[in-house]
């Protein structure tokens, strides 16, 4: 039961299904019922009479026979008895097939509203979280584990109610004639042997629960693996990559199938045990209530009493075993749900102007991403509005990091960085990102269509507004060169297109953004001379009339831009323009002669 609690917090998504899972609940007693009493029952007292053992049936019975049917055993009482069969199986076939149905229904609605929870809050979550986990995790958090939680929230649930009402109606049923017959009683004590399983079960399950721990740390490295490789193949094939990953492919498999074989082996060990122990309390049964002296009706419904206790005792086993197999992506899909927010919102966020001046006031930043490793150090800096600013030093400076946190995808950690005099941990984020528009050194483009990828930029946008950011970043030529134009649908990540042709794609966004601070990060790294020299012009009539900050490493692409920050070791050493930087900064100077 205290593994059942760890699951309590995901059946309230069971609420808005509630009905429906009744009626499976429902249909799933029904089913029960007539497993664990119709039969036994029917073998007990009808059988008798019809194999001539009158004596044998119960008082009140053999009176209802005599009266209606009188001696005509062969005749209408025997088609009675011969139509209650079909009858009670057709009212246990009812309520598998009502149980199963709705019991499928809760279940895949309870996955979706998972997966649902999960995507909503994987959208929500800062970018540091995403480095925390490998793709594979997450996938497996979205995609696969929340089946995995179905099968406890809707299954187990069912089989809860189901299986104990199949098991006390046989129990039931046992217990009555224990009380009404000595022989019987005698015969039922050979079956006091079955509750021996549970510590069987027990082992079992916590052999699983360590087991299913390195399959899901496995499985989700397998899947981080087959991820890289698919959209790697440039890199893979370049550097003659493929034996090596297909060797290191086949030996997380060879892990998994170890693993998997040996939990499947201790899964198939708690039926052979249970069956083991049910055996050896029939025979005991049978032994002593041969010398007791049962009669033939009541250990046939004594045999079938048992049987119908057999397959709930056996599914509670695996229940148990499930329940520890789940631990582990249980806390995988909590390590999502549950994740804390590093960049909450305010609770009392001040709003916005609809257009920010664009002013960037950095006081006293710094930012690590880990406790020994600062990436920013101290930074006091003020970008004024409607300025342009380029970003230079080497790699590793901080200058990614310093953008990355005005639209606040990191925090930083000491410090607050201003725009028009409000700090931007005092608004609410997506009024804070509305007023920036960002093309990163290497965008990603969406599996749809070209129109719809450059469209993102601005919700609503018209036809003609999307055309004209195309024609302002150079790509409406090669756009309707495509085969089917700006209708034609990218693959995966843009890989259709060439590098120079996404960056075009994504600074057309920025332009049909038209927001008043602008981050170009290498914005031109994919573009030859020729391209670059069209997008340099683009870029400058985008960034007239609004705060531009600008990361290049090729110098000569800046020769517009005046003012100019000198990164180094996360502080800012220079700041000025080329001459300047050139007279008064050290590493600038060495910067510009490589």
């Amino acid at each position: 039961m205290n593994n059942l609690k760890k699951f309590l917090p995901y059946f309230a998504y069971l609420k808005p299904v509630w009905g429906r899972f009744t009626l499976g609940i429902l249909f799933g007693i029904l089913f029960s019922v007539s497993s664990g009493l119709g039969l036994p029952v029917m073998a007990e007292t009808i059988f008798p009479i019809l194999f001539g053992n009158v004596d044998q049936a119960p008082d009140w019975l053999a009176a209802f026979v005599e009266r209606w049917f009188g001696d005509n055993i062969e005749g209408g009482f025997l088609i009675v008895c011969c139509l209650l069969i079909p009858f009670t199986m057709g009212l246990r076939a009812l309520g598998a097939f009502g149980n199963g149905y709705y019991m499928t229904y809760s279940g895949v609605y309870v996955v979706q509203s998972i997966q649902r929870d999960l995507f909503a809050r994987l959208q929500i979550l800062p970018v540091a979280f995403f480095q925390r986990y490998k793709t594979g995790e997450l996938m497996a958090a979205l995609l696969g584990y929340p089946q995995q939680i179905k099968t406890i929230v809707v299954d187990t649930s069912n089989d809860l109610v189901k299986q104990p009402l199949t098991l006390l109606s046989a129990v039931g049923f046992l217990l009555y004639k224990s009380f009404t017959s000595e022989s019987f009683f005698v015969a039922a004590v050979g079956v006091l042997s079955i509750p021996l399983v549970v510590f069987p079960i027990r082992q079992i399950g916590k052999y699983l629960a360590k087991r299913s721990r390195q399959l899901v740390k496995e499985t989700e490295a397998l899947q981080s693996s087959a991820i890289e490789t698919v959209q790697s193949p440039l890199e893979i094939r370049a550097y003659n990559l493929e034996r090596r990953q297909l060797m290191a492919f086949r030996e997380k498999l060879k892990r998994i199938f170890f693993l998997t074989m040996k939990s499947v082996r201790s899964k198939l060990m708690i039926s052979p045990s249970i069956e083991f122990v049910a055996a050896s309390g029939l025979a005991l049964a049978l032994f002593l209530g041969v010398r007791a002296g049962i009669t033939q009706g009541e250990f046939m419904a004594l045999g079938v009493a048992l049987y119908m206790a057999y397959t709930p005792i056996k599914r509670l086993g695996n229940i148990h075993g499930a329940l520890k197999a789940l631990e582990a992506p249980l806390k995988r899909v909590e390590d999502v749900l549950h994740a804390p927010d590093s960049i909450p919102e305010p609770e009392n966020p001040i709003p916005m102007p609809q257009r920010v001046q664009g002013e960037i006031f950095f006081e006293n930043v710094s930012f690590t991403y880990t406790k020994d490793l600062p990436v920013l150090r101290n930074i006091t800096v003020r970008i004024h509005s409607g300025e342009t600013v380029a970003l230079v030093g080497p790699s590793g400076a901080g200058k990614s990091t310093f953008i990355n946190l005005i639209p606040r995808f990191f925090e930083a950690t000491q410090g607050q960085v201003f725009i028009d005099g409000v700090p931007i941990s005092d608004v609410r984020q997506s009024e804070l990102r509305a007023q920036v528009a960002y093309v990163p050194q290497m965008p990603v483009l969406f599996n749809a269509s070209v129109f719809e990828n450059i469209a993102l930029g601005k919700e609503g946008a018209s036809v003609e507004e999307v055309y004209r950011a195309a024609r302002m970043a150079r790509a409406d030529s090669f756009i309707s060169a495509l085969p089917e134009g700006y209708d034609t649908v990218l693959r995966e990540r843009g890989s259709s297109l060439s590098g120079g042709q996404r960056q075009r794609i994504a600074i057309a966004r920025a332009f049909l953004k038209d927001a008043p601070i602008l981050i170009l990060d290498e914005a031109t790294s994919a573009l030859d001379n020729k391209i670059d020299a069209e997008i340099q012009e683009a870029l400058r009539e985008l960034s007239s009339g609004r705060t531009t900050l600008v990361i290049a490493h090729r110098i000569n692409s800046l020769n517009h831009i005046k003012r100019r920050l000198y990164f180094e070791n996360g502080e800012i050493l220079g700041d000025g323009d080329h001459d300047t930087l050139l007279g008064s900064c050290e590493g600038y100077r060495k910067l510009i002669q490589k």
